[in-house]
């Protein structure tokens, strides 16, 4: 089938069109593939942080067992429940008490 163009002033206009999606296709090829290099650059940043975390959770657990051990047993501090020879709760008297006495002014 032949077709004929009528209008070739318009087919004038498509050279520059063309010529645009042209580097409009060679402009998204280099968009592309910078694209595939940043997804797989977080693709190895991503298994990296994989293997930090299970290592900071190995950590963790290291640590939690260490507080653990230390708060088990008691240090034999006033604070294991115990009653504490120093501080000032409890019946007794707390802190030292001063007297003086004053001799031969009131004529005692």
């Amino acid at each position: 089938m032949n077709r004929s163009i009528k209008r070739p002033i318009e087919l004038a206009g498509f050279s520059s069109r063309l010529a645009r999606a042209e580097k409009q296709e060679a402009d998204l090829s280099v968009t592309g593939k910078r694209y595939d290099t940043v997804l797989d650059d977080i693709d190895d940043q991503h298994a990296a942080l994989v293997s930090h975390v299970g290592s900071l959770e190995n950590q963790r657990a290291a640590l939690d067992k260490v507080i653990d051990r230390m708060t088990a047993r008691s240090n034999g501090g006033p604070n294991d429940g115990g009653d504490s020879s120093h501080g000032s709760i409890g019946d007794g008297d707390v802190g030292q008490v001063i007297t003086s006495t004053t001799e031969g002014t009131d004529g005692e």
